[in-house]
């Protein structure tokens, strides 16, 4: 049965009325063109900085906890929603308490955009992981990261070690049992039968990782916001059919029905010159739809996608749906509804509609809080989580992948990342010479002492001077009782690091080139930062490499390295074009017109281009030029989205020459004249 989602034509034609546009608004950026980086970058840190664009000129507002933000006629009110700041970059953070490996956070904004009957609220989310083990943990409240303390499960500010031995006294008795030999005391040790002198507790749940079967926390259940989005559109659907017998009306007017048991739905079409308006109201709509869910009784390890079962799902809706169309059924719906019953949970309509029905690219934003799933979850922190027509699966990007799987290759019970032989079984991580090799793996296992301070020399930072407590105050890896100076050499170079231009990259000579500081060693530009230029188009967009793929944004700002190019003269009047964020080279990668980014190979002509002299209506000394691919014969072209592509033989094409029009602007200066052609 067909479910159209747009109403059918009316006895009306855009062309009766000649003096009125029937032009569509501009399209609203998509999350990959506002978010930069892209949705769900993974940032590995406790906090991420995420630049908003393709937004100028609009008053942005934001929440990053979940929440919807609060946006009326252009200002930000009420709870945690935030205007967007002047600098464009929204940081988001862990929450207070988190210790997971993996921590989604989603960053949603609202702003208005043009619409066929002015402008409308929009909506867009962004989901962006973090690893909020990051911080340094001091478990015992002492003031000492747990990493250098010598008691880290009892408060010892004084670090008091009357014996050396590097344990410190309130958590250590004379004798005491050791059972694994790392001198920890059993009482004290987070592993007792696997040596592990660090102590490392990534999850924080006091057991060590080399003894944790999940030391990063137990695996993320699966998201099951894709059932309630599976359920809502059958919901919509089978209640849609209520109301006029699943056809769309051929003209104006309202329809009524009662939901099972409780609640109503109605469906207003009006007109609004010559858009034609549906609006479905859900009051307390109560209705059962039954969709397949997984079977975990017979796939518990979730593996099998076929393994499905069906579940009769009751939900109820409260809110409305807006479906703003032409009289050819083509246009788009909008709204929001919250979800209770089986679900709780609210919903976000951005639907496309085509021939009046629902186009690709449409999709829903669902988040929730309840679900009746025992064995999955609702996204965390209320995340919004998109799902797209047809089949509705998670759209890329704004579903977050799971943390990459620990692997234990050799069995031993130590996943790889913690094991001092990741490639032979060592259960006990034995290690007699307290070195980075354990026992099982390591072809000197000499436990030779030559300052007989309790520590083998082969993992003393002191070999030749007694420091039972491998005290380094400096952290350069030798300890105190041998380091001719405390002050911190990091690279061992003999250059301290408050005089030492490249302090963490060995270079004695402190060679510096260019003069800017940066030591040759450690100096990415060490002859100087190569000439650069942006790549403005007529269009008023830039071209930037969006790690990979080339891409155009109106927020043209040279201080951002992927929109810088160095200009490459490769011969012949041709020039490759080299983007200093990510060094790969712009190229024309098929004969279809399909530009983006690949390494540098200069000697390729896809990746050399002519920069021809461009008259096609009157020539403009501030965008100048075309550039030509030497090996297809097509142009650079963009439109008013971020997309940067070409067709065979545009480079000629009358009426839009702003497209190709380009300017080469030396340094990001828009004030002086480009770089002219030939």
């Amino acid at each position: 049965m067909r479910h159209p989602d747009a109403l059918r034509p009316l006895a009306l034609l855009c062309a009766l009325a000649l003096s009125v546009s029937c032009a569509s608004p501009p399209a609203v950026p998509t999350p990959e063109e506002i978010f930069e980086p892209d949705p769900n970058h993974d940032f590995q840190a406790v906090t991420g900085a995420v630049r908003i664009d393709a937004l100028d000129g609009r008053t942005v507002c934001f929440t990053t906890d979940g929440s919807d933000p609060a946006y009326a006629e252009g200002t930000c009110t009420g709870g945690t929603t935030a205007a967007l700041p002047e600098g464009k970059v929204v940081t988001v953070a862990c929450a207070p308490g988190d210790l997971s490996t993996h921590a989604i956070v989603g960053l949603r904004l609202a702003f208005d955009w043009p619409g066929r009957s002015g402008p409308t609220v929009q909506t867009v989310s962004g989901n962006f992981a973090l690893d909020c083990t990051k911080a340094p943990v001091d478990a015992d409240g002492d003031g000492i990261d747990d990493a250098q303390d010598n008691c880290p499960v009892t408060a010892n500010a004084d670090q008091a070690d009357d014996d050396h031995d590097g344990i410190g006294n309130v958590c250590e008795a004379n004798g005491a049992p050791d059972a694994d030999r790392d001198g920890r005391p059993d009482t004290a040790d987070n592993c007792v039968n696997v040596w592990n002198v660090s102590q490392g507790d990534d999850d924080h749940d006091g057991l060590g990782n080399v003894c944790d079967p999940t030391p990063r926390g137990p695996p993320p259940l699966p998201w099951d916001n894709d059932v309630l989005a599976r359920a809502f559109v059958t919901w919509k659907d089978e209640m849609k059919c209520r109301l006029n017998g699943c056809n769309n009306p051929g003209g104006t007017g309202s329809w009524h029905t009662d939901c099972d048991g409780a609640g109503t739905e109605d469906w207003a079409v009006t007109l609004n010159g010559l858009r034609a308006i549906s609006t479905f109201t859900y009051r307390g709509c109560a209705h059962a739809v039954t969709v397949d869910v997984h079977d975990w009784a017979t796939d518990p390890a979730n593996t099998d996608p076929a393994a499905t079962v069906p579940l009769s799902l009751p939900l109820v809706l409260e809110g409305q749906l807006v479906q703003d169309t032409d009289f050819n059924g083509t246009g788009n719906e909008s709204g929001t509804v919250t979800v209770t019953g089986a679900f709780t949970g609210t919903i976000a309509s951005h639907v496309l509609i085509n021939s009046t029905d629902r186009a690709a690219g449409s999709y829903f934003s669902v988040a929730c809080i309840a679900d009746p799933l025992d064995q999955a979850q609702c996204a965390p922190n209320n995340l919004f989580v998109n799902y797209v027509y047809p089949d509705w699966a998670c759209q890329p990007g704004a579903c977050a992948a799971p943390p990459p799987p620990l692997k234990d290759p050799d069995g031993d019970g130590v996943f790889d990342p913690y094991d001092n032989c990741p490639s032979t079984a060592n259960p006990t991580q034995a290690n007699a010479d307290f070195d980075a090799l354990g026992d099982a793996c390591d072809t000197s296992t000499s436990t030779a002492d030559t300052d007989q301070d309790g520590v083998p020399d082969d993992g003393d930072n002191c070999p030749v001077a007694a420091n039972p407590a491998q005290q380094d105050t400096d952290h350069d890896g030798l300890g105190d009782a041998c380091d001719p100076t405390v002050d911190p050499d990091t690279d061992q170079d003999g250059v301290i690091d408050a005089r030492d231009n490249c302090p963490t990259a060995a270079n004695p000579t402190q060679g510096d080139a260019d003069l800017d500081g940066a030591g040759d060693a450690c100096d990415p530009t060490p002859n100087g930062e190569p000439a650069f230029s942006l790549i403005k188009v007529r269009l008023g967009r830039c071209l930037y490499d969006n790690g990979g793929d080339v891409r155009s944004t109106s927020a043209c700002d040279p201080g951002q390295p992927n929109q810088r190019w160095e200009v490459l003269d490769v011969g012949g009047g041709h020039s490759a074009f080299r983007n200093l964020g990510t060094q790969q080279c712009l190229t024309a990668q098929t004969w279809a017109g399909v530009i983006g980014m690949s390494p540098c190979d200069l000697g390729s002509g896809a990746q050399q281009w002519t920069g021809e002299r461009y008259t096609t209506s009157g020539f403009d000394p501030n965008f100048p030029m075309r550039l030509h691919n030497v090996a297809q014969n097509y142009c650079v072209y963009t439109d008013g989205t971020s997309d940067v592509y070409a067709t065979q033989g545009n480079c000629g094409l009358l009426g839009t020459e702003n497209n190709r029009k380009v300017g080469l602007f030396p340094g990001g200066d828009f004030s002086a004249l480009p770089t002219q052609p030939p």
